[in-house]
C-alpha cells in the first residue's frame, strides 16, 4: 500500500467515528495540469498545478494551496502531495505561487495573486472540473495567512484586487495551517529572523505605517458573514506561536462566524512540508472531515457557512 492509499484509508476511518461525517473518498486516480499560467506581473507568468481526480464528474468542489516561507521563499511544488491527495479524495486541488517580498512581492501583492487564483479556478471551471460555487482556500504558514485574508475580507478592493475583474472571489471555506494571524504581536515578541520576515513582507516597520500592519493583519477583518475556517496548529510552535492560532479564534468567535480550533499536540512549525509526518498523518483526516461538511450538498452559494460544525475542537 502507498502512502496516498495508506492515508485514504486512514480518513476512512476517521469518517466512520461517531461524530464525523464521510468525506468523498474515492481513491482516485489522478492526472496533474502543470504549469498552468493563472495571472501574468509585470510581464512574467504566475503558475500553479492543478491535481483533477479521474472519477467522471464534471462539476466537483476544489481547494487553491498556497505554500509557506515565511512570504519570502518557496513556490507551488512545496504542496503538490496535498493537492495529490485531495484530488484523490475526489476534489479538485491546485497549488499556486505568487510574488515573493524579495522580488519586489511585498503586501499587498502576494494577497492580489492568491484572489487571482481563486478567479482563474471559477473562470475556468468547466476546463478544469470545479463547481464553481464550491472553492476553498488552504495554506500552511505565510499561505495559512493569505488563504485567511482571501476567505475573511469582505472589501477585496483595499487589496488592489485587479485580475480578472468581472469574477467572484468568495470562497467556502478556509483552511489555516500554522499561519500567522496577528502580525504585530508576532513581529515584536519574535527573534530577528521572524522579525526580518514581517518587515520584510509589510514593507515598512510597523511605526511607519500602522495602518498597513493592521490591514495585513487576519484577525482584523473578521466579520459575522465570514466562510467558516479551520485553524489547525502545533501547540509547540516557536515560529507562528500557538497564541497566533488562539486569536485568530478569538477574533471569529466575538465575530460570531464559524470556525474550528485544531491543536497539534507535540507539533512545532513546518510539518506540513513533510506530508508523510506524524502531525500531517493525524490532520488530513481533519482537513478532509471538514472540507466533506462544507461541501456537503456541492451546492453551496459562495461565502456559505457551515451551520452545525462545532465550535472548538482540540487535542486531535
Amino acid at each position: 500500500m502507498n502512502n496516498y492509499s495508506r492515508l485514504a484509508a486512514l480518513v476512512v476511518i476517521v469518517s466512520l467515528l461517531p461524530g464525523c461525517s464521510q468525506p468523498p473518498v474515492g481513491f482516485y486516480e489522478t492526472r496533474c495540469h502543470d504549469a498552468v499560467e493563472y495571472v501574468r506581473r509585470d510581464g512574467r507568468p504566475l503558475r500553479m498545478d492543478i491535481f483533477v481526480p479521474q472519477d467522471g464528474r464534471s462539476a466537483r468542489p476544489a481547494v487553491v494551496i498556497f505554500h509557506g516561507g515565511g512570504w519570502a521563499v518557496g513556490n507551488r511544488g512545496y504542496n503538490r502531495d496535498m493537492a495529490r491527495f485531495l484530488a484523490s479524495m475526489g476534489y479538485t486541488a491546485a497549488t499556486a505561487d505568487y510574488r515573493l517580498w524579495p522580488d519586489g512581492g511585498v503586501h499587498p501583492a502576494p494577497v492580489q495573486d492568491a484572489l487571482a487564483a481563486v478567479k482563474f479556478l471559477r473562470k475556468n471551471h468547466a476546463e478544469y472540473g470545479v463547481d464553481s460555487c464550491c472553492i476553498a482556500v488552504a495554506g500552511e504558514s505565510a499561505g495559512g495567512h493569505l488563504a485567511l485574508l482571501v476567505g475573511l475580507a469582505q472589501n477585496r478592493s483595499i487589496f488592489g484586487d485587479d485580475a480578472y475583474p468581472d469574477v467572484d472571489t468568495s470562497v467556502s471555506a478556509v483552511i489555516d495551517i500554522y499561519g500567522p494571524t496577528d502580525v504585530l504581536p508576532m513581529y515584536e515578541r519574535g527573534g530577528w529572523l521572524v522579525r526580518r520576515l514581517c518587515r520584510g513582507y509589510a514593507g515598512c516597520r510597523p511605526e511607519e505605517n500602522p495602518e498597513q500592519w493592521k490591514q495585513l493583519s487576519p484577525v482584523s477583518h473578521a466579520w459575522p458573514g465570514a466562510p467558516p475556517v479551520l485553524i489547525v496548529h502545533g501547540e509547540r510552535d516557536s515560529v507562528v506561536p500557538f497564541s497566533q492560532a488562539t486569536a485568530m479564534a478569538e477574533a471569529l468567535e466575538k465575530a460570531g462566524s464559524p470556525y474550528e480550533l485544531v491543536k497539534v499536540p507535540g507539533a512545532g512549525h513546518g510539518w506540513g512540508l513533510s506530508f508523510n509526518s506524524v502531525a500531517s498523518q493525524r490532520t488530513l483526516p481533519v482537513i478532509v472531515d471538514f472540507l466533506s461538511r462544507v461541501f456537503k450538498d456541492h451546492r453551496l452559494a459562495p461565502g456559505a457557512r457551515l451551520t452545525d460544525s462545532p465550535r472548538t475542537a482540540a487535542n486531535h
